[in-house]
């Protein structure tokens, strides 16, 4: 499913939950790729390698006040992140949960945040790694109509600083939005992306809302703009609803009062988060904001058993703590066509030390990458090269079942595991099974000169063809130049993965580049490809080991 990204946000208030290695299964199972988690527990960083899921780690507010020390910043990023990146894809780390509910927390968080950018600017992962802190809806004193949406004034200790900095570093504006408990203030239908017309027209931008979602979203758009003038990305770090009520009572906590906890069942959960998915991924993105990326994590993974307050909070999780679905929820990306097959974190070191000498021997897997000083030797770990070998294997023997057993250490997933310059090769699409070997898009300039450099020279690559006047030498531009030298490169040296790395800056692709309609395809999906992102939130912190 094209732009769909779809995460998990595992409950913390629960002491019932499975292991970190059987979560780290449960959603590959569900091909659930973007993973939020309020904590860095190793145990959990370490089951969520190599496999392809990206990953947003939190700070609990408690912690907030030891953020406050450089020195135990830079220990944490050394201790709790450095470890795993990239073989785990961190991808943001979110800074306290709704600071401005928290008079302790609320000062505390933009001076964290810009410890952590200054600790990741010292292992060079500043830029790789956003940082931002999600906030609660009742940030904004106004929100409809969605124009003029506007922050609280009295938030503006917190707010001044934090937009400041988001601005600075170019990260996103994080928030919480739950329309569930808007019900008091428009139909269920509105509430559920159910609506077959408009419910109203913002009378000052003439735009049409059929949901209460994108009107939400919009006032917080609308009240970033009165604020800065660049645009500022934003995601929804949780939305959801839930599924079981206390039987029709109005809820007593004050800012809860207006909604009558009825609507928390099965069946609406499924429609809205059903509907929610739909909508996120058709590329459509808000009135206010059509073009723009939609970002939203759905909460959350397991009911909370610990959580205080209405019986409702306790209620929305999407599994029950024994793994079976509270309802059947189908995320992005299923049914793409690809899969790839890695080792199970449950294997004992032993099957999976035969497993690995059987894919590279008898198996004639190609595990050239794992050879030490490649692309795909760190981290140096038995099921990281299990993995990578188990792929191979996979991918040349017909992607069956069978073919990704290895005595029930391998398991099939569904979201691609490479990482850093960790390319795990798939099946080509092509009819004659062909793979070429292209310039990543998302390489720097600089590198992509130098390994271009190094290409046409050392490399010996035949580069005469993009010289002037030659008949690659248009489009002029150094991705095409180096696309054509790394693929001469590549198909010279076997077509391994190992000859498609040029230091992380090229990728394997089953479209003939040499095909300008199938290069335009290609530039055009790799454009569009994270369009829209709907990711369930997985808030992962104390799972039980």
């Amino acid at each position: 499913m094209q732009g769909g990204k779809v995460g998990v946000d595992f409950g913390t208030d629960a002491n019932n939950l499975p292991s970190p290695d059987q979560v780290s299964d449960l959603v590959q199972k569900h091909n659930i790729q973007y993973l939020r988690i309020y904590d860095s527990d190793p145990k959990v960083l370490k089951s969520l390698s190599n496999i392809g899921i990206e990953l947003m780690v939190g700070v609990h507010n408690d912690d907030l006040s030891k953020f406050q020390s450089q020195s135990y910043v830079d220990s944490w990023v050394k201790n709790s992140i450095l470890p795993y990146y990239p073989a785990t894809k961190i991808t943001d780390i979110s800074v306290g949960v709704e600071v401005t509910d928290s008079p302790d927390a609320a000062n505390l968080a933009v001076p964290a945040m810009r410890n952590v950018v200054s600790a990741l600017k010292k292992v060079g992962l500043q830029g790789r790694i956003k940082v931002s802190t999600p906030l609660s809806f009742g940030v904004l004193s106004k929100s409809y109509p969605p124009s003029d949406g506007a922050f609280d004034g009295s938030h503006d200790n917190v707010l001044g600083p934090l937009l400041d900095f988001l601005e600075e570093n170019q990260s996103p504006f994080t928030v919480n939005l739950y329309p569930f408990y808007a019900i008091g203030d428009a139909s269920l239908d509105a509430v559920l992306f159910k609506s077959p017309s408009s419910i109203f027209v913002d009378p000052n931008t003439g735009f049409s809302y059929k949901n209460i979602f994108d009107a939400q979203l919009d006032a917080v758009h609308f009240a970033l703009a009165k604020r800065k003038s660049r645009r500022i990305p934003i995601i929804v770090t949780e939305t959801g609803w839930p599924t079981k009520g206390s039987g029709g009572h109005r809820l007593a906590m004050a800012s809860l009062d207006n909604v009558d906890d009825s609507y928390a069942s099965i069946d609406n959960a499924k429609t809205y988060n059903t509907n929610l998915i739909r909508h996120v991924t058709d590329g459509s993105g808000t009135p206010a904001r059509p073009d723009e990326e939609l970002v939203v994590y759905i909460f959350s993974l397991f009911n909370e058993n610990l959580k205080q307050g209405p019986e409702i909070e306790r209620n929305f999780g999407l599994f029950y703590p024994d793994m079976r679905s509270v309802y059947n929820l189908v995320f992005p990306g299923k049914g793409t066509g690809r899969s790839w097959c890695v080792a199970s974190s449950q294997a004992s070191n032993s099957a999976l030390q035969n497993a690995l000498d059987w894919a590279c021997g008898p198996g004639k897997a190609d595990c050239s990458a794992l050879q030490p000083d490649q692309q795909c030797f760190e981290p140096n770990n038995l099921v990281s090269h299990a993995s990578f070998a188990f792929n191979n294997y996979y991918q040349k023997n017909g992607l069956t079942d069978q073919a990704c057993s290895f005595g029930g250490t391998g398991i099939v997933v569904y979201n691609d595991p490479s990482y850093g310059s960790c390319i795990y090769n798939v099946k080509s699409r092509d009819p004659k099974g062909r793979t070429w070997c292209v310039a990543s898009s998302q390489a720097s300039r600089s590198n992509l000169q130098n390994a271009l450099d190094w290409a046409c020279g050392p490399g010996k690559a035949d580069c005469s063809e993009i010289q002037p006047n030659q008949k690659c030498f248009q489009p002029d531009t150094l991705l095409a130049h180096a696309s054509f030298a790394f693929n001469n490169y590549y198909q010279k040296n076997g077509a391994t993965d190992a000859s498609c790395s040029f230091r992380g800056n090229a990728i394997k692709v089953d479209q003939d580049p040499s095909n300008s309609l199938a290069m335009g395809i290609a530039s055009i999906t790799k454009r569009t490809y994270h369009k829209n992102k709907v990711v369930v939130v997985i808030i992962v912190g104390d799972l039980m080991s």
